[in-house]
């Protein structure tokens, strides 16, 4: 009678001794591998990882090496492929997820490099290390622009370490530029400083401008300055000094002369809070509150006296003054009647006509405005009437979303109050906001 029981043993033992040799064969190649690599043999260093492969396709440390050859012999295209099926072989290889977050950051595939970097940080053990995974990721989010990704990375680290003063800068820089949470920003930074300061005498200025910032946006004024002193980097002190009375009131002054008159008022009364002795403030603020008064016994007088006047070029002058009047007013109605009276005045001044051009923009008559600004740009170019047309030109084709035409116009070179109020629209098509300079909680 056949002993089945001993066959199948026999079978058993035939199987195991012919895998083990298979193992055996293949550690030998890769032994290979791994000293034609170290001689820089690359070629002959790639051939032994292949046989080691084709004798055991299961280990992942063979396909990780290999890829690793072929990355040193320059092919990086068939390194990433090699490095992805070190992963369908192992998922957890942490290695390869991080050789691949380096080479996909190098071709600009940065969600590739970011998942990758994310994968390492949920195998990986050790904190340190895992952290590190996460500001890579932050860093990243944050230079290609897209910082507003970064919230669910830094609460990651902070649950880790919430005493580590990057990760608390980097929270600090979030709640500041993000969520608009100039608390928790606050918060953060002053006990990243404290630390600081406590190890080292003195924190990086980065951490004091953000302080400071998140002091400003607060409307803490005192305590942003005094964090502010401590800044002393030339780009930092940059965006310092358009945190200041001075900045504010210029871009104020600007949107006034091209009668953006809320925005005017908005930034007039936070140049008041910011230093309540800024004298100009007060007296932009007191002419511009003059002009929301109720002027309608002024218009009536104004209109009297153009319907007696004989001499044209006074009758001009007093329909220049009610025009301006009435454009301030926000009375469109009569304000273009007014114009058209002008008009036939046959005398054109082109003060006039930029009233006329803002008034069109007002009733959203983009084309008429644009054509008259660009005709006083044109015929008037030694003139300082040409600033504040092109200004003028700028906000319009932003409020209609034509950025690359305002980025054209405001690379004029702008004087005084235009100059810093094109800093500020400039800074604003950056951030892709549409708001005023003054921060909202």
């Amino acid at each position: 009678m056949i002993n089945y029981y001993s066959i199948l043993l026999l079978f058993l033992i035939t199987i195991t001794n012919f895998a083990f040799s298979q193992n055996k064969d293949a550690e030998d190649y890769y032994v290979k591998g791994e000293v034609y690599a170290e001689l820089g043999q690359f070629k002959e260093a790639i051939m032994a990882y292949e046989v080691a492969i084709a004798k055991d396709d299961t280990n992942p440390k063979y396909k990780y090496r290999l890829g690793n050859v072929i990355l040193k012999s320059g092919n990086k295209n068939e390194a990433i492929q090699m490095f992805n099926k070190t992963l369908e072989t192992d998922p957890n290889y942490i290695d390869a997820h991080l050789k691949l977050a380096i080479l996909y950051k190098e071709k600009k595939n940065y969600n590739e490099a970011i998942t990758h970097l994310d994968a390492a940080f949920n195998i990986s053990t050790n904190n340190n290390r895992k952290i590190a995974y996460k500001t890579r990721i932050i860093n990243l989010l944050d230079k290609i622009g897209e910082f507003d990704k970064a919230g669910v990375h830094i609460a990651d680290a902070k649950a880790l370490d919430p005493r580590n003063n990057y990760v608390l800068y980097m929270d600090a820089k979030y709640n500041n530029y993000i969520t608009k949470n100039y608390e928790l920003a606050k918060s953060s930074m002053q006990l990243a400083i404290s630390q600081m300061e406590e190890d080292k005498g003195k924190a990086h200025e980065h951490y004091y401008y953000e302080l400071g910032f998140a002091h400003h946006s607060l409307e803490e004024y005192q305590n942003a300055n005094i964090a502010f002193k401590e800044v002393r980097n030339d780009k930092l002190r940059s965006k310092v000094s358009s945190m200041t009375p001075e900045y504010f009131y210029q871009v104020a002054s600007a949107y006034y002369k091209t009668y953006y008159l809320a925005e005017a008022k908005e930034l007039l009364e936070a140049v008041i809070k910011m230093d309540d002795k800024f004298e100009p403030a007060y007296d932009l603020l007191i002419e511009l509150e003059e002009n929301q008064l109720n002027r309608s016994d002024i218009v009536k007088l104004l209109e009297h006296k153009v319907s007696i006047q004989e001499d044209n070029t006074q009758k001009v002058r007093i329909l220049a003054d009610l025009i301006d009047l009435e454009l301030k007013y926000n009375d469109l109605e009569t304000c273009f009647t007014h114009i058209k009276e002008f008009d036939n005045c046959g005398i054109p001044l082109p003060n006039v006509m930029f009233m006329e051009a803002k008034a069109n923009a007002l009733r959203k008559e983009y084309p008429r405005s644009e054509d008259i600004l660009k005709q006083i740009i044109e015929n008037y170019k030694d003139s300082n009437i040409r600033y504040k047309c092109l200004f003028l030109l700028g906000m319009i084709y932003q409020e209609q979303g034509k950025i690359n035409e305002a980025k054209l116009i405001y690379a004029n070179n702008f004087p005084g109050d235009f100059n810093v109020a094109v800093r500020e629209q400039l800074k604003q098509i950056t951030t892709n906001k549409k708001e005023t300079l003054v921060k909202k909680n």
